[in-house]
């Protein structure tokens, strides 16, 4: 494997996970934009000086049967040079900012016969799984309720002991600058600045998770009846939203950051009548805490309740698990790119139910 982008994930939870799997997986390569990084986790996990490259394209270059793309802001630049590379590809979410770019990994990796699979870990959880079976298994879903309650990060990064050095070029932080503002006017056009950094943050970058997991839980929705985000001008906000589906099911749901309080909490909730699931995420970023589930019903007159733990197995190390068997057997993974582009075609039409002056690009396009 080669690992493009080393940052806070690749650190907290990619890295030590495929070392963890030596069976599976030798980490061969490296790359970042940042030098220092580079050096310091090269030696960390044992990677020659000539396998670590400032430039991704060097690294693909190199003999290697797959890569995992770890990298800030879209993907589509890594992916599909991946893909003519004849690599096969992991790749954290967001897939990409646009559909346009959605469209272009797919025809890559349609003609390169690559295996990619998008990184979803939660869909790799265990505690979801089971949720996912209990939800499968309700006839008559009426009502879906999320919220997620998103602490500041930085906690997570000082425990874990994640490292950063300002030591990017500024000739080549500015070329990602720009090259990310016209990704977001493509995606989104001329809204605040607020929202355009909440737009790839926030939607792109947590919200995403909640709309993919909810896809696998009902199915697609039909359309978004209602959106809004406040405070205004604000990069720390909350988002609500509704969502209608069919046969009279409808998703409420909520993401709100709430900076101090340590506590993260994050619930899908699907409630029919007779009965109701609640699955509740842990942080992201601490490892092996269980994903627990909550189901409702009645029973002979009385209100049962059951608490269902499955594991304590690792979501992140689940997925590494699974993008291994689909490399090396040629299975179809769970999360690919018609997957990914959903999600993305979903999150703009969240954000264009909120009518934001200056909406345009591929968000304001009628569905």
């Amino acid at each position: 494997m080669g690992v493009i982008g080393c940052g806070a994930i690749a650190q907290i939870m990619h890295l030590p996970y495929l070392r963890s799997l030596p069976e599976h997986f030798e980490i061969a390569a490296l790359s970042d934009l940042s030098p220092g990084l580079l050096d310091l986790l090269g030696e960390q996990y044992g990677v020659p000086v000539g396998h670590r490259f400032p430039d991704y394209r060097d690294l693909l270059a190199s003999e290697l049967d797959a890569v995992l793309v770890l990298s800030s802001g879209s993907h589509a630049p890594q992916v599909i040079a991946a893909a003519e590379a004849s690599k096969h590809v992991l790749v954290e979410k967001p897939l990409c900012f646009t559909l346009r770019e959605a469209d272009e990994i797919e025809a890559a990796v349609a003609r390169s016969g690559v295996t990619l699979m998008v990184g979803y870990m939660k869909r790799f959880d265990p505690g979801f799984r089971h949720g996912l079976d209990l939800v499968r298994a309700m006839p008559d879903p009426r009502y879906v309720q999320i919220n997620t309650l998103h602490p500041s990060e930085d906690q997570y990064f000082d425990i874990h002991g994640v490292r950063r050095f300002p030591d990017v070029p500024a000739e080549v932080a500015e070329r990602v600058h720009r090259e990310q503002e016209e990704l977001l006017d493509e995606a989104v056009g001329a809204i605040s600045h607020e929202l355009r950094f909440i737009y790839f943050d926030v939607f792109l970058g947590s919200m995403v998770h909640d709309v993919n997991a909810l896809r696998a839980l009902v199915g697609e929705p039909h359309s978004v009846l209602f959106t809004e985000v406040w405070p205004q001008d604000s990069t720390t906000p909350s988002v609500s939203t509704v969502l209608r589906h069919s046969d009279g099911l409808r998703t409420c749901y909520t993401w709100t950051y709430l900076a101090q309080v340590r506590e993260y909490f994050e619930e899908i909730a699907v409630l029919a009548t007779d009965q109701r699931v609640r699955i509740q995420f842990p942080s992201p970023f601490l490892k092996h805490w269980p994903t627990p589930v909550v189901a409702q019903r009645m029973e002979s007159g009385a209100l049962v309740e059951r608490r269902v733990q499955i594991s304590f197995d690792e979501a992140f190390r689940e997925e590494l698990i699974a993008f291994h068997q689909c490399a090396t057997t040629g299975a179809q993974p769970l999360t690919d790119v018609h997957d990914a582009r959903a999600d993305i075609d979903w999150l703009q039409r969240i954000l264009a139910a909120a009518d934001p002056p200056g909406l345009g690009g591929e968000a304001a396009k009628p569905r």
